[in-house]
């Protein structure tokens, strides 16, 4: 599904893996005299939300780099094959198609940076415990991943849930209709009123939903492999969360935090910010944190 009009699309590019094709646009860093031989930062974007997003990063980091930044599964013309739509892609298998973008882009392979927002986060928190080696620097922001909620559970791995999605797709205007009457009588709060709208609004967006969801089954690795990963990886960790973020609070990191509390590697963070971490200014206090100097 495409989240950007034709006017605010990069020069995007496709790499087909047979298997899966995803779609990139890169970005060189003003640092970046030539991407031959540079080193990859590899990007990864919210849900339901466009590749552009991680591209004004390149703005404003302060190494050499050539940002690639990668259309997350069913954004854009990231698609698996036709014969296999409902399929996921492994930590693995991304990874073998993100160093052949890598060759492709002329970069080094042997080591890459990665970024991740969101849904991107829990991505790249998946690549960080797939090869903890392969990583010389990354930076996680309000990562998605580090709680699963029951609804999500139930709708990506259980036969029930699919008859569940399914269900409300058939009847969404009806279910809207109730989040309206729960909303108004208190008893959800309007940050989850919210994501049913969105998430709800159409049946485009439902079957994103579900194929979005679907398609990152593989990608949830456990307290226990990040934490391990963490303190296997030579490179340095950044983990950021927003002080007002209702999406993913600070408090989801805390688990994590305590397990690699010991690790000078690791280093966590709080933004002046919500969920929209994304903004100039913001990524700006970011790069601070991380590049003191």
């Amino acid at each position: 599904m495409e989240f950007a009009a034709l006017n605010e699309q990069a020069n995007r590019k496709i790499y087909d893996g047979g298997d899966w094709c995803l779609e990139y646009a890169t970005a060189p860093t003003a640092e970046l005299s030539t991407s031959q031989g540079a080193i990859a930062l590899f990007a990864f974007h919210g849900f339901a939300r466009p590749l552009e997003d991680m591209l004004p990063i390149s703005e404003v980091w302060p190494e050499p780099r050539l940002l690639i930044s990668i259309h997350l599964p069913h954004h854009g013309n990231s698609l698996p094959a036709l014969d296999a739509l409902d399929s996921p892609i492994s930590p693995q298998r991304l990874l073998e198609i993100l160093t052949a973008i890598g060759r492709q882009e002329g970069v080094r392979t042997d080591t890459f940076d990665m970024i991740g927002y969101s849904i991107g986060g829990r991505v790249a928190l998946s690549l960080l415990c797939e090869a903890p080696q392969q990583w010389s620097r990354i930076v996680l922001m309000a990562p998605d991943g580090l709680k699963k909620s029951l609804f999500y559970g139930l709708t990506v791995h259980t036969s029930l849930g699919r008859f569940l999605w399914f269900a409300i797709d058939r009847r969404a205007e009806r279910v809207m209709l109730w989040t309206d009457r729960l909303l108004r009588w208190g008893w959800i709060s309007k940050h989850l009123h919210a994501f049913g709208q969105f998430h709800l609004v159409n049946h485009g967006m439902r079957m994103m939903v579900w194929n979005g969801w679907r398609s990152h089954r593989l990608c949830w690795p456990s307290h226990t492999k990040i934490a391990l990963a963490m303190k296997k990886t030579e490179g340095k960790v950044d983990v950021f969360f927003g002080e007002h973020d209702a999406v993913i609070p600070p408090s989801n990191g805390r688990e994590i935090q305590r397990m690699v509390h010991s690790d000078s590697n690791v280093g966590f963070h709080l933004l002046p910010s919500g969920h929209g971490m994304l903004r100039k200014d913001i990524l700006e206090h970011l790069v601070q944190r991380i590049f003191p100097t």
